[in-house]
Formats: C-alpha cells, structure tokens, sequence
C-alpha cells in the first residue's frame, strides 16, 4: 500500500456570505481529491474567512503567513484556484512562493482546477489565470462603485440614498436612508469620552465594564471605537470610497472622497466631530494623555527658555509620590502637585470669565486666519501656475527625465499643500459662528475642574493654554505667567502660524537706514 505524504490545505472566502453558498466545503473536497490523486493527504487546513483577495496582500493574510512555517513539517501546498491564491498577480509568487521555494526547494504547489500537475506561476496559462482573477476583482469593484454613483445621483428625493452597505451603530437604514435608533446614545457617549482624551482602548474598557451591549456588539474593541470615531456619517454626511482611501494601495481623487453633506440627522454635530479629531491630534503630537504630568509640553524656564522635562522622583519601596518638573539648564526642580495646583486655581478663575468675551476673540482670530488661509492660498496657485507654464515650455526639449520628475514631485506638493489650505479654510467657515463657538466652549466649561481625571485635565490644558513661564525667586518659590489661547483651535493656529511664517519670507525685506550717525 502506497503510503501518502503529508500536504496542507489552504482555503480563502473573501466574503462571509459566500458560507450560505458552501464554498469552504467545495473547496475542501475538491483539494482533497486533488491531493489524492497526486499521492498526498491534507493534515492541516489554513483558512482565510471573509479576507479579501483583492484589498488584502498575500503576505497579510493570518492564515497564508502560516504557510510559511507549515513547510517545515509538510512536502506540497494545496489551493482550490489562482483567485483564492491572490487578485493582485504578483504578490503572492513574490512574498509567499518564492521564499519557501527557496528554502525549501522539495515543497510543490498544487491547484485543484489544473490537470497539469505541479503548479508553475511562470506557466503562461497560471499567469493568465492570475491576470483574469484580478481583472475579474477591478471589474467588480467599479461595478459596485458605479452602483453608488447611480444611487446617489438618480435619486428622487432631495437627499441621497445610502449606498448598499454595513448600517452603521446608532441608525436604522429605511427606504435607503439612515434614521436614529434607541443606539444612538451610546455613540454620543464614545464621542463626549473621546473629546476629553480617553483613549480608544479604555473608552472600549469602559463600555465593556458597563455592560453595554447593541444588536450586532457584545464585546467592545478599540478598533470598533476607532471606527466610529472616523465615521463622518455620525455628523449628518454621506461618503464613499472611504476603505480604498484609507490604503496607500488606493488612491483616488480627492473628489471622490467629498462628502454628501446634511444628508441625514446626524448623532454629533460637526463641531464636535472637529473637537475629537483635535483631540486625537494630540496624542500624535504630545504621546499619551492619562499622565499624573498634565503640564508636559506646556512649562518653560523664564531664564532659558526651555521646556521642562518630568521625572518622578518618588522613593523605591516606599509609599508616596514625589514629581517633578525640571529644567535640565538651569538644574532648577518644582512640585508637581504645587505647580498644578497653582495652574488649576488660576485656570478656575479664567473659567468664570465672560463667555461671550470668549466667543468674540475666538471669531477675531478665525477671521483674521481666515485672511491669512486665503493670501496663502493665492500664492500657491500662483506658484502652480509658474509650475504648469515652465512645464509646458520645456515639454518639446529632450533628455529632460531629471526635470520631468522634479515637475512631477512639485505639482505633488502643491496639490497636497492647496487640500491642507482647503480644509483648514472649510473648519473656519464651520466655526466661526455664535452657535458653533458656544457650542465648544459650552462643552468644556460644563466640566467641574476639581474633579477632572488626568487625561481630561491634559485635554483642558493643551487646548486652552498656549505656553506657562516659570520664574524663580530667591528662596526657591516660583511665579507664573500663563499665556491663554484666544481660542481652543490648536490645530487651525498651527496651521495658520507655517503659513503666516511663509507669507513673511515672501515679503521684501525692509530698506537699511542709511542716516548717519550724530
């Protein structure tokens, strides 16, 4: 009796849907055949469910990553066809193929669908098969864009329909169009946690600790807060495309990633969908916000002008904690706790201020941002058009590779640099109102200072406060002077202050004063 070497099984659906169609028993049965007949046996199945081939690399795949290490143990590698293989052509010869071959040169690669033995991807039939399996995926793919397109412009009415897709948390989808549901406060609920810097993890913590369960929910992730917070439909507005934009593999045109705004009524108004991605801005730019060191990135020595660095200075094995902040120049240390007690008991102060006085700064400095946004963006476009002329004369010119590219990297920057000026103009235009302003300050000035978390005091501070100087006396006390922001837009004032310092470069520098001396 002929003894059957030992193979394993791989096995992909792209689609959960595909399961009610029993596409992981066909190919089941079809690989186990196949291995028969070429004298193996399947002792270990790898399946990759609802991953698809078209969106997700070979190489990212959980289950096709362990082929590489199943080698070891097995002789041949099963698979149903080309497209469950891969919808991209290349990748899979490239990251899975041919580093097993070469390491383990004995391994065969076999195919169901193929009478021909041993699969070769050099073989022009695989290499066609694979060219149609992703030409089969691009065709599918503008059909369901089309789809969309259709949907939403042919509709009657005077909104647009949703295209067919997942109903996000907090809606009900009915006659094409999103309605609020008995879920919707739980997504106010991740929003008013995110906007005061509760990461994605322990906003998921919480809501598991709570017991809170959707339809579709039962246990909460940070992926699926991430999710939500990204998701501009929350805000009343209607987008597509939004998974092949989240993908370097897939670039389309920004135009195709312009929302359908006011569509539906939305769970968070645009203002505060605006506030958490600041937020969220701030933890790429200062780290983590749940630190006892709420002041971090905000102290500067008044003698040297450097920020202070923190430490915690608290004795091993015993109890208590002793931080510090400390200016590593001037070798100077300050509580912690004396220091945050002194910014909390000024900023409490600051707190009780006139709210309209606030809202009427903030507009001041939106409008004049506004003006300097614009400036820029004129000069911008100038500069494109310079761009595009000196391109078109030199066009007709040989050997010009070298320029080409550089032409080709300018025009890049340019695009990127008139979407930045273009969204920063689109979050003033939303802002700069009454209501919006009121709505952010009211949002904030609602919280009881005394009892914040450090993650919300942290929010507090790198929203409302610019720079704090720490002077020294003689005995060792300190003063401080704190610089407030005229306005919460952290963001938007960085932004406009690159574009500011630029505008000044362009500016001729002034005439020497040639007066003589007396």
């Amino acid at each position: 009796m002929t003894t059957l070497r030992p193979a394993v099984g791989y096995l992909r659906i792209s689609d959960i849907k595909q399961k009610e169609n029993h596409s992981e028993e066909i190919q089941k049965r079809m690989i186990t055949e196949k291995a028969k007949q070429e004298g193996f046996t399947i002792v270990k199945w790898r399946f990759d469910e609802a991953v698809s081939g078209f969106r997700k690399r070979a190489s990212k795949r959980k289950n096709m990553q362990l082929l590489l290490n199943d080698v070891k143990e097995v002789d041949a590698i099963f698979f149903y066809d080309e497209s469950r293989l891969t919808r991209k052509i290349y990748d899979f010869q490239r990251e899975i193929y041919l580093p097993i071959k070469e390491q383990f040169p004995h391994i065969k690669f076999y195919s169901s669908e193929s009478s021909i033995g041993e699969w070769d991807p050099n073989d022009p039939l695989v290499q066609a098969k694979l060219v149609f399996a992703a030409e089969e995926s691009n065709i599918k793919s503008k059909r369901a864009k089309d789809a969309q397109l259709s949907i939403l412009a042919n509709n009657d009415s005077d909104k647009p329909s949703r295209p067919g897709t997942r109903t996000p948390l907090g809606y009900d989808l009915v006659e094409g169009l999103l309605i609020l549901n008995e879920d919707s406060p739980i997504v106010t609920k991740i929003f008013d946690m995110a906007s005061w810097g509760y990461s994605n993890g322990k906003i998921a913590d919480i809501l598991n600790a709570e017991h809170v369960k959707t339809k579709h929910i039962c246990q909460w992730h940070s992926s699926s807060i991430d999710y939500i917070l990204k998701n501009i439909v929350y805000a009343g507005h209607l987008s597509w495309y939004v998974k092949q934009s989240q993908s370097s593999l897939y670039r389309i045109n920004n135009k195709d990633l312009e929302p359908f705004k006011d569509v539906h009524d939305p769970i968070i108004s645009p203002v505060m969908f605006s506030i958490v991605a600041q937020v969220k801005s701030y933890k790429k730019r200062y780290g983590k916000l749940d630190t006892p060191f709420f002041l971090r990135n905000l102290l500067y020595c008044s003698q040297c002008n450097t920020a202070f660095k923190t430490k915690d200075n608290s004795p091993k094995g015993k109890s208590g904690k002793y931080l510090v902040y400390r200016c590593q120049n001037c070798k100077k240390n300050i509580s912690a706790d004396d220091i945050h007690e002194e910014v909390l008991t000024n900023l409490s102060k600051k707190w009780t201020s006139n709210l309209q006085q606030m809202i009427d700064e903030s507009k001041s400095a939106l409008t004049v941002w506004m003006i300097t946004l614009k400036a820029w963006k004129k000069s911008v476009e100038q500069t494109e058009e310079r761009i595009l002329f000196n391109e078109r004369m030199l066009s007709q010119q040989e050997e010009l590779e070298d320029i080409a590219t550089i032409f080709k990297s300018s025009k890049e920057l340019i695009k990127e640099e008139k979407l930045k000026i273009n969204q920063a103009i689109g979050k003033i235009e939303l802002l700069n109102n009454d209501m919006a302003l009121l709505e952010v300050y009211s949002h904030f000035k609602k919280a009881d200072i005394s009892s914040l978390l450090n993650n919300e005091l942290r929010t507090l501070c790198l929203t409302f406060i610019d720079k704090i100087k720490v002077n020294y006396s003689r005995d060792n006390d300190f003063t401080l002077a704190i610089n407030y922001r005229l306005n919460p837009f952290v963001e938007l004032e960085n932004i406009t202050g690159h574009i500011t310092d630029e505008l000044l470069k362009q500016l001729p520098e002034k005439p020497k004063d040639t007066k003589l001396k007396k």
